[in-house]
Order: C-alpha cells, then sequence, then structure tokens
C-alpha cells in the first residue's frame, strides 16, 4: 500500500494537466491544426481548378484564421466586401489612366487615402473593410499598369483566389473543433453581471475607496468595448447568436448607463461627505442599504445566471415602487431645514430611483437572453463610436504621401519587386492607422517578415525540390506553417505571426508552375522588408500617433463631448452621448501613459464629462416640455448656453459665468415653484436637480481640475533632461 500511493500522487498532476489542457494550450493547437488543414484544403483546390496563383488562396487562409468561428466569419465577410470595391475602384481607375502610369498612380494615393481615413473612423472588422477596399486596389491595380488588357482577367482570378481561401477557412473553422464566440459572449455577460453587482452593492454600503472605484470603471469601460467587438463578430457564426444580437447589444448599452448612473451617485455622495454633510447622509443611508439589501439579501448570493435573475428584477420593482414611500420617511421634518440641505437630499434620492431604474433594465435585458423569440424589452440601440475627423485626415495623407513616394521610387528604379515594396507600405499604412501604437505593430509584423523570409527560403529552396506529390509537399510545408499559427494563437505573438505567414505565404512560391529561384525569392522577401520599413518609418515620422500635439487634440475632444449634450438633436442623444465618449476614452486609453497616471487623469475627466453631459441632457429635456413657460425655458436654455461656452475652453472667467447663470436659472425655477404653477411642476423640479448637480460638479476643484490640468500637462513641454533620458 505504501508503494501505491506514491504512485497515484505521482499520476494525480499528470491527469490534472491532461483535463485542463484543452482549455489552456490544446486551444492553440487545435487553432494550428485547423489552419494547416484550412491552408492545404485551399491551396489543393486551387491547384485542381488551374487558378494562377494557388498561393493567394492559402495566403487568404493565413490572414483570415482567427482562433474563434466568428471572428473568421466576420473577417472572411468584410475581406470579401473591401475585395470587390477594391476591384470596382481599380478597373475604374484603369479605364480613366491605364496609358498614364503616374496619372493612376497619383488616383490611386487618393483612393487608398480614403480608404485609410475611413478605416480610422470605422471600428472592428468594419474597418478592416476599408483597408481591404484600399490595398486590393494595389495587389490588382499596380501588376495591370505593366499589362492593362488584362487588368479584367487579373481582377477576376484575384477574387476568385480571394473567396476560395475565405471559404476553406470558413467551413474548417466551423465544422472542424469550432470554437464560438457565442458560447463565451454568454460567459462574459454572466461574469460581468455579477461583477456589476457587487460594486453596486459596495458603492451603495460605502466600501469603496477612490483607487477601486477608478479600476472599477476602468475595467467595465474594457468590457463594454471587447463586448461590443465579440458581439459584432459572432453575428456571422449561427442564427442563434444572429437572433441574440440586437439583446446583446441592448444589454451592453443599459450595462453603460448603470454604471454612469451608479457612478453619478456615488460621487455626489462623496461630495456630501466632503462638505460634512452628515445629516443629510445620515437620512440617506437607509435608502442606500435597502437597495444594496434588494440586490444582495442577507445570507444571499448574487443570480449566477439570467434565469435566477428574474427574483432580482421582481425586487428591484418592488423597491421602486415603495422608493416614494421610504424617500418621504427618510426626509420627513427637511421643510424645516435650509434649503439647500433640502435640495442636497432630494437631489441624491432622485439619482438613487434613477439608478434603481437603469439597474432594473439593465436586469430584464439580462433575462431577455433566455427568451430570444421574444419581443424586446426596449428598442436595441445602435453602437455609435467616436469618429475624429482630424486624426482620419492625418491618416489618410500619411498613406497617400506613402504610396505616391515608394511608387516614384519604384518608377524610377525600375525594380522588378517594386510592386511587392509600395503593396506592403501600403497595406500597413491601411491596417495600422487607427492603431494607438502603429510603430510598434509594424516593428512586430516586420520581425515577422524577416523571420518568414528565413522560413521561405528554407521550405522553397531546400525542402520542396526534394518532394513529390501533393502529400509529400503538405509534409514538408506543414511545420514551417505550424510556427506561424502557433504565434498567431498567443496575443503576445500575434503580430509577429502574422507577418511571418504573410511573408511565408507570399514568397514560398507556389504556382501551377513553381519556380525555384534564390534571387527572385530574395528580391520579393526584401522588397516586402522594405515596405514594412517604410511604413515604419512613416508612421514614427509623419504625425506620430503618440505625439503630445495630436493627444492633446484628442484629450479636447474628449472634454468637448459635452458640446453634443449640449446642442445636437434630442433623439436617441443620451445613448449617442455615453456611447461616443466612451469610445474616444477608450481610444486615448490604449495609448495612455499608465505609469504616469496618464489613465486615471483621462478617467476623471471622462467621468466629469459624463456626470455634466447627463445633467445638461436633463436640463434640455426640461426644457422641452410643452408646458413650461417661456421665461424658465429661456433660464435653463441659458444656463446650457452657459454651460457649453465653460467646456468649449474652460477658464475661471467662464467658470464664474457658468455659475452665474446656473444660479440664475436655479432662482428663476424656484420663483415658479413656489407660485404653485402646478403644470409645470414635474418639469421644474427635474430641471432644478439637474441645475443642482451641474453646480456641485463646477464648484468641486478636484472635478474641475480633471477638465483642464490633463492639457496643462500635455501643453507644457517635458523638461530636456527628461526628453534626453527617454
Amino acid at each position: 500500500m505504501s508503494a501505491i500511493a506514491p504512485q497515484a500522487a505521482a499520476v494525480g498532476p499528470w491527469r490534472a494537466a491532461l483535463r485542463d489542457w484543452p482549455a489552456s494550450e490544446g486551444r492553440a493547437w487545435i487553432f494550428v491544426a485547423k489552419t494547416i488543414v484550412a491552408a492545404m484544403l485551399a491551396l489543393w483546390i486551387a491547384f485542381r481548378i488551374g487558378l494562377d496563383s494557388p498561393r493567394t488562396a492559402m495566403l487568404t487562409v493565413f490572414i483570415v484564421a482567427q482562433p474563434q468561428t466568428g471572428l473568421v466569419l466576420a473577417k472572411g465577410f468584410y475581406r470579401i466586401a473591401g475585395t470587390l470595391v477594391g476591384c470596382a475602384a481599380t478597373l475604374i481607375l484603369l479605364g480613366l489612366f491605364a496609358q498614364q502610369r503616374e496619372l493612376f498612380l497619383g488616383a490611386l494615393a487618393l483612393w487608398i487615402g480614403l480608404c485609410t481615413a475611413g478605416a480610422t473612423r470605422a471600428r472592428n472588422f468594419r474597418a478592416y473593410g476599408f483597408v481591404l477596399a484600399g490595398y486590393t486596389a494595389c495587389l490588382i491595380g499596380l501588376p495591370a499598369t505593366q499589362h492593362p488588357e488584362l487588368s479584367f482577367a487579373i481582377a477576376v482570378t484575384r477574387v476568385s483566389e480571394v473567396l476560395l481561401g475565405i471559404f476553406c477557412a470558413g467551413v474548417v473553422s466551423d465544422l472542424l473543433l469550432p470554437q464560438t464566440l457565442g458560447s463565451s459572449l454568454v460567459g462574459t455577460v454572466r461574469g460581468t453581471y455579477r461583477d456589476f453587482a457587487g460594486f453596486a452593492v459596495d458603492a451603495l454600503l460605502g466600501r469603496l475607496d477612490h483607487a477601486t472605484n477608478e479600476r472599477a470603471h476602468d475595467r467595465f469601460l474594457a468590457q463594454f468595448i471587447a463586448f461590443e467587438a465579440q458581439r459584432d463578430a459572432a453575428y456571422f457564426e449561427s442564427p442563434e447568436t444572429r437572433l441574440r444580437s440586437s439583446r446583446f447589444r441592448l444589454l451592453n448599452a443599459d450595462f453603460m448607463a448603470a454604471t454612469t448612473g451608479i457612478h453619478l451617485l456615488h460621487q455626489f455622495t462623496e461630495r456630501l461627505r466632503r462638505r460634512q454633510q452628515q445629516a443629510t447622509l445620515d437620512r440617506l443611508t437607509p435608502l442606500y442599504a435597502a437597495l444594496a439589501e434588494v440586490l444582495l439579501p442577507a445570507n444571499g448570493q448574487l443570480p449566477a445566471t439570467a434565469t435566477e435573475a428574474r427574483p432580482l428584477a421582481a425586487r428591484i420593482a418592488g423597491f421602486l415602487g415603495q422608493l416614494p414611500t421610504l424617500t418621504a420617511a427618510a426626509g420627513a421634518g427637511l421643510d424645516e431645514a435650509e434649503p439647500a440641505d433640502r435640495l442636497d437630499f432630494d437631489c441624491a434620492a432622485n439619482l438613487l430611483q434613477r439608478f434603481a431604474a437603469e439597474l432594473l433594465a439593465y436586469t430584464e435585458s439580462y433575462i431577455s437572453l433566455v427568451s430570444p423569440g421574444d419581443r424586446l424589452p426596449r428598442p436595441a440601440p445602435p453602437y455609435v463610436p467616436h469618429g475624429d475627423t482630424i486624426t482620419a485626415l492625418l491618416a489618410g495623407l500619411r498613406a497617400t504621401g506613402v504610396l505616391l513616394a515608394v511608387g516614384a521610387f519604384w518608377i524610377v528604379t525600375a525594380w522588378p519587386s517594386g510592386i511587392g515594396a509600395v503593396t506592403i507600405a501600403c497595406t500597413l499604412c491601411c491596417l495600422f492607422a487607427a492603431l494607438p501604437a502603429p510603430v510598434a505593430a509594424a516593428r512586430g509584423l516586420a520581425i515577422g517578415f524577416g523571420a518568414g523570409l528565413v522560413a521561405s527560403f528554407t521550405c522553397g529552396l531546400l525542402v520542396l525540390p526534394q518532394l513529390d506529390g501533393f502529400a509529400l509537399l503538405v509534409a514538408g510545408m506543414a511545420p514551417f506553417i505550424m510556427v506561424g499559427a502557433w504565434l498567431i494563437a498567443n496575443p503576445r505573438t500575434a503580430g509577429i505571426g502574422a507577418g511571418y505567414c504573410l511573408m511565408f505565404g507570399s514568397t514560398i512560391g507556389l504556382d501551377n508552375v513553381s519556380r525555384y529561384d534564390p534571387a527572385l525569392l530574395l528580391n520579393e522577401g526584401f522588397a516586402a522588408l522594405l515596405g514594412a520599413l517604410i511604413a515604419t518609418a512613416a508612421f514614427a515620422l509623419i504625425v506620430p500617433a503618440g505625439t503630445r500635439r495630436l493627444r492633446l487634440h484628442l484629450t479636447r475632444s474628449l472634454r468637448r463631448q459635452v458640446l453634443m449634450a449640449c446642442f445636437e438633436t434630442e433623439a436617441g442623444l443620451r445613448h449617442r452621448f455615453e456611447n461616443s465618449t466612451r469610445d474616444l476614452l477608450g481610444q486615448l486609453l490604449a495609448g495612455a501613459d499608465r505609469g504616469s497616471g496618464e489613465d486615471r487623469a483621462l478617467l476623471a475627466r471622462a467621468m466629469a464629462v459624463l456626470e455634466a453631459g447627463r445633467a445638461v441632457i436633463d436640463l434640455r429635456d426640461a426644457a422641452t416640455i410643452g408646458r413650461l413657460r417661456i421665461d424658465s425655458r429661456s433660464h435653463l436654455n441659458g444656463a446650457v448656453r452657459a454651460v457649453a461656452r465653460l467646456f468649449q475652453k474652460p477658464d475661471p472667467r467662464r467658470r464664474q459665468q457658468a455659475l452665474a447663470g446656473i444660479d440664475s436659472a436655479g432662482t428663476r425655477i424656484d420663483q415658479a415653484l413656489d407660485a404653485g404653477d402646478t403644470d409645470e411642476r414635474q418639469a421644474l423640479n427635474r430641471g432644478r436637480a439637474a441645475l443642482h448637480l451641474l453646480r456641485g460638479l463646477l464648484l468641486d476643484d478636484a472635478s474641475y481640475a480633471a477638465l483642464s490640468s490633463l492639457e496643462l500637462a500635455l501643453e507644457t513641454p517635458p523638461p530636456q533632461g527628461a526628453t534626453d533620458a527617454a
């Protein structure tokens, strides 16, 4: 018995490792195997039907290869759309400028610039569609300038090869050990709901310190953006996922609104604490505790699934029904208190009521996932990304300039492989334009190009010439493809793996008549490397993404989001404002220097902007109620304009003017309420609460500093010593 026990103990870890392998390293190796199968299937079909360049079909598999099926299908769909649009644009340009290569190159550069600008403004795989529309024009148009009479045949062949690669990648990903996004979305939804509900309980009970609150909102922002990207890709996976897509979108919108609601409540309560309004806090604490008890009863637990959330939705609805009575009991005796104390209490109670309603909406949209065939609780608002015109314009100009410069070099030198350099430089300028760190991405891709060139040289010149037949060709190429696919499966090396596969697939020379020419292989490889280096230099030298001036512009844009709340059309404004503000914040945080605390400053600014924007939208809602008299409406609109001027360019004078406008509107509302005009009382109370929130925000030095301190840091150049050290 004593000899058996150590044996069992030794076997235990091996069994555990084997059990956990499919969920850890197993996923990566499944992806590697599927990539090899799809690439070889595309190559075999291309050979069988006699396509001009079978390696293009294999290369397309490498390009669209992703671990999850939804990502493969989504990327393939937008690649098809971009390829078709790029083909159409190329044929039009060739029809106009077929005899003038220089004019064609100029027109092509303008098209590339437009596509790059579009890719910068779009999100997820829609941006990839713009990229494809741009560089497909290079892939077809540049070779066609040497043989204009074959332009249509080149375009048809290119489309056929791309469609074949996408078809093979999609079929293999969907049928061979599929890894679906839909199932991971369900797990994400459950984890996010439980996480947020626990955060709300801690916030209501006063357990959150400032650092914990910041980390939570940073995490919620990342979850919101990542979930939207996954939802967009999962739409292509299955009918069931498409049926739930609008519900996922509604769920994400309600989650976003609830995070803003709990922040406003928490921030207002913290201001009361800083002002030492203990009497008001004592009255509010039982109300907060009552909602916390609803979310997490004594000896209870947060719901683990949407079905378990049904009782919670009923409890939240019951709390909302009882809240007016609870609020009246908690506020008893405040009529004799100072008007400011009464206003503080009313505002906090109003924020609590709104957060509970938003939490109920979030819970209802979560529960609706159980029955995707039923009617939606509410219409699902569209995702509204923030598209910055100046950033898009600069990216388009950069891509146009790079194509013109490299194209001129190709024409002057008459380099046979110059087309490859032009195409790669153009592709990378399109592909990385919207990334927060394009230089690092281009550098990683260039490293992959170098490794792929070595692998292509080894496989194409040393291994394949010794083999005969397709089966041996597969055996000879599989180890080299395995390396690239494994690199892609690892997030840290995905860029290097993409470069490796691109270089390997494009230079391996697998055509109907294969060529084993070292000079040609090296020429094409060095052309691709040159294009990658030129694109890297362009991102580093031509309006770099991390330049202080561009960062300053984007941080100002974040503050000026309040102008959207002040002046844009009110239909759907609340969602558009919150959605685009968070999207812009996500862009800024992706390139933020977290070591210096820039991320925390950006998050503080965004929270202040969301707080001010919500209050302004409430003011505008109150001012548009038909029964509100014209003098009250004019005072509310005047306060909105004063706030807009402040957020356009903060300074002490405009801060005082905004406060004066808020006080003037508040005085007018108090007079109207004292006059007993019951027809407009509801609108007046809503406007008074919004004015009080805005006044508290502008009087809070910490919140006001978040609107200007970050810009001062960016406007001030770093010390010379710090620059030299960097």
